[in-house]
């Protein structure tokens, strides 16, 4: 048996806070990725997929265990791999022949057979007539064929993708991932392997020989699937639904489970095992709401039946749940999504008392904890958002601050249990205002 591509083996990440305590982020991670095979690192928000991704080529280190390289230790960027951002990170003021050719900036290639190569892979996705424009002058979908161009000039024998099309309408995204794939199966492309990130079933049924489903808080392997359906794949053939019906039943216990998993033992005489923080569904608590009335009207559903009652994607679904679970107003046994009697107060209360019973149940949340205490030993009571930032950043290394604070930001003025100015993007506290105390139980 050939040696693999790459090995993961017992790779555990963690990062410090300002008062010493350690966020596990990674615990225990042995992965392979084969030669000739597309791995798909699947789960959901939080569960550190990127931030494994780039360990696995070498743009982060692990806090402990080892990633080889064709056996090696690899130490510092895997010359052999190359990456497709989510957000296109183009240069604006770089036409496209430009943007491409920078990933060859290090390449030992005279200049002549440069030209060539960022010609060939031109060609190769379909740029032919753009080399002069500029990001700005480009779509979405061609903004990433650059992307996606850049990182096949360098001829790389690994093809990593961080979510690389869920920035796209459907549709653009549906042909970048067949061209992908024709890219993959060519026998004349230099990709030997590709590994990608995403949190879509589907995408990753249709892409992936083997998919790996991560658990989150902190992130864990669930189980690796083999895939081995033929290319091309049709979305409608039982075998596909079969195994998104599965990934399906293990990204929700992964999402919900029904028993939290136990935290492995702190060997003897080792530090103070990390904190373990939840995380924040992106999310509009108005939607979450949305998910509390239709449970009102149909009664206990399956998250299936569920999500064609909401008219969203399965995955789409999954973190309003999630938040729902997260507030106290359902619990998840199974696949079963049931109302609470916290959630069955909530949803009859007048507007005053939601605010109420948010406001107390937010106070129960590490993250909204974290900034009123920040607030209270404020001088000023008031922080600027810079700072929160900076904060969440350590906090939720996995996730993107400004997404996460905007999410905060939304509940927290619900509950009223901060202010804020946007204008001087600044976190005020509440002198009084809002009635804590506990509330009465509703009559009846």
């Amino acid at each position: 048996m050939s040696t693999p591509l790459l090995v993961a083996k017992n790779v555990f990440q963690h990062f410090a806070l300002a008062d010493g305590k350690r966020i596990e982020i990674l615990r225990d991670i042995s992965l392979e990725v084969r030669e000739h095979e597309v791995v798909a690192l699947l789960g959901p928000s939080g569960c550190g997929k990127s931030t494994l991704l780039r360990i696995l080529i070498g743009l982060q280190a692990p806090s402990s265990g080892d990633v080889l390289y064709r056996g090696q230790v690899q130490h510092g960027l895997n010359p052999s791999a190359a990456l497709v951002f989510q957000n296109f990170a183009l240069f604006p003021w770089l036409n496209v022949r430009q943007n491409i050719a920078l990933g060859l900036t290090q390449s030992a290639l005279d200049p002549a057979h440069r030209e060539q190569r960022v010609d060939q892979v031109i060609d190769a996705v379909g740029l032919e007539g753009f080399e002069e424009a500029y990001p700005r002058e480009l779509s979405g979908g061609m903004k990433q064929r650059v992307g996606i161009a850049r990182a096949l000039v360098v001829e790389p024998e690994i093809l990593s993708m961080d979510e690389p099309f869920s920035a796209l309408d459907v549709l653009t995204g549906e042909t970048l991932r067949n061209e992908v794939i024709d890219l993959f199966v060519n026998k004349d492309s230099p990709v030997n392997s590709v590994l990608m990130v995403t949190h879509s079933i589907p995408e990753a049924v249709f892409m992936a020989t083997r998919i790996v489903v991560l658990a989150a808080q902190p992130g864990a392997i669930r189980a690796v699937l083999d895939n081995d359906l033929p290319y091309p794949r049709d979305e409608h053939h039982p075998q596909f639904l079969q195994l998104c019906q599965r990934l399906h039943a293990l990204i929700t216990q992964a999402v919900m489970p029904d028993e939290p998993a136990p935290a492995a033992p702190a060997p003897a005489g080792s530090a103070p095992r990390p904190l373990v923080v939840q995380t924040i569904p992106n999310v509009s608590l108005v939607t979450t709401i949305g998910v509390l009335e239709l449970l009102e009207n149909e009664g206990d559903l399956q998250l299936s039946a569920l999500a064609r009652v909401a008219e969203k994607e399965f995955t789409q679904l999954l973190p309003f749940v999630n938040a729902a679970e997260m507030l106290g107003w359902v619990k998840t046994p199974g696949q079963l999504v049931q109302m609470t009697e916290d959630g069955r107060k909530f949803l009859t209360a007048s507007i005053n008392v939601r605010k109420r019973l948010l406001n107390l149940r937010l106070r129960q949340i590490f993250v909204f904890d974290l900034i009123l205490r920040m607030l209270e030993h404020s001088d000023s009571h008031e922080l600027h958002e810079e700072l929160v930032l900076g904060e969440l950043a350590m906090i939720f290394p996995n996730e993107r601050p400004h997404r996460v604070l905007r999410t905060i930001i939304a509940w927290g003025r619900y509950a009223e249990l901060f202010h804020y100015s946007s204008t001087r993007k600044i976190l005020r506290a509440v002198h009084p205002g809002i009635d804590v105390q506990p509330v009465a139980p509703a009559a009846g």
